[in-house]
């Protein structure tokens, strides 16, 4: 069934798809040949190749010479960063719409991660915020060190897909507006000072609220105009 609009070559996208589903190829199995493949679609074989391109940028098969195309094992994390980079581009509105979906993910999991949290987790988190402290003090950025304090909030929730968007959208994210960012790194400092204190002492309430207050910046709406706080 061709969709409205849909280009011929992800049409054949979705055929092969279907396909490995429909006879349950597994990871090291081969796609038929480029041959039969064209004769099974109807399609020539440079839309045909379009197709078998993409899917090779995802990561869901290999086309190796002498040997065929080969299903590979599926990678959630890979799949995430190659489609939102390609979303994202260098468009500073889907970058923004990222981030608030990266803000509702985590105030949506924030009760379910306190309750994983585990004293050797905050202490994690503890070493982190030294570092964060540490590196400000030197007048250094620290994107790493606060893409690692939120992924340590999560790391024992049980969803890998709830991660691996966070991971995907972080890195999208480093290069974001680094200039403006900075005009209002003291106070994100102060944001997630208040987060650890909160864990430390084992106040949900005062987590919730601090986690609340870490995203009230613009930086996380996508209609707003610059990170000042609204």
């Amino acid at each position: 069934m061709k969709r409205e609009g849909e280009k011929l070559y992800a049409r054949v996208f979705r055929q092969v798809r279907a396909y490995i589903l429909q006879n349950n190829l597994q990871p090291g199995d081969l796609l038929p040949t480029e041959q039969a493949l064209v004769e099974m679609l109807g399609v020539s074989r440079n839309v045909l190749r379009e197709a078998i391109k993409s899917m090779e940028l995802l990561g869901m098969v290999s086309a190796q010479p002498g040997r065929g195309t080969i299903l590979q094992h599926f990678n959630l994390d890979f799949v995430f960063q190659n489609v939102i980079f390609a979303a994202a581009a260098e468009e500073d509105h889907a970058v923004a719409e990222m981030l608030d979906i990266r803000k509702r993910l985590e105030l949506g999991y924030m009760r379910v991660a306190y309750a994983t949290l585990q004293q050797e987790d905050i202490k994690k988190l503890r070493a982190i915020m030294d570092q964060i402290h540490e590196r400000w003090k030197a007048h250094q950025f620290f994107h790493d060190d606060d893409k690692a304090f939120h992924m340590a909030l999560f790391a024992k929730v049980d969803n890998k897909t709830l991660r691996s968007m966070m991971d995907a959208i972080w890195d999208v994210d480093a290069n974001f507006k680094t200039e403006e960012k900075f005009k209002y790194l003291d106070d994100t400092i102060i944001k997630h000072e208040n987060i650890v204190r909160a864990l430390e002492a084992g106040n949900d309430e005062a987590f919730e609220a601090a986690m609340l207050a870490h995203f009230a910046s613009g930086k996380y709406w996508h209609q707003g105009r610059s990170f000042a706080e609204y």
